[in-house]
């Protein structure tokens, strides 16, 4: 991917915990914006997400099926027989 640069302004007091926490993770600072704002970016890209968990019946029927997955009790078919001749 392509970089830009950009120049941007911080409060001094900011700046310096950005720099010190940068150092102990080992990051320089371009890394640690470039992570702050991909999480950023996915978050505002999985808000479709929220909405369908927030359902209480499809929340229910997931943790039903996370249950019965991980019991045992689940039978699983092969790809032709779940879906036939496509």
């Amino acid at each position: 991917m392509s970089k830009v640069r950009v120049n941007i302004t911080l409060d001094d007091d900011l700046a310096g915990f950005l720099k010190g926490f940068s150092l102990a993770q080992r990051l320089s600072m371009s890394e640690l914006i470039n992570q702050w704002a991909l999480n950023l970016k996915r978050a505002q890209e999985n808000q479709g997400m929220e909405t369908i968990l927030s359902a209480p019946e499809f929340y229910q029927s997931l943790l039903d099926t996370l249950q019965r997955s991980r019991s045992g009790k689940m039978k699983w078919h092969n790809r032709e027989k779940a879906l036939g001749n496509e």
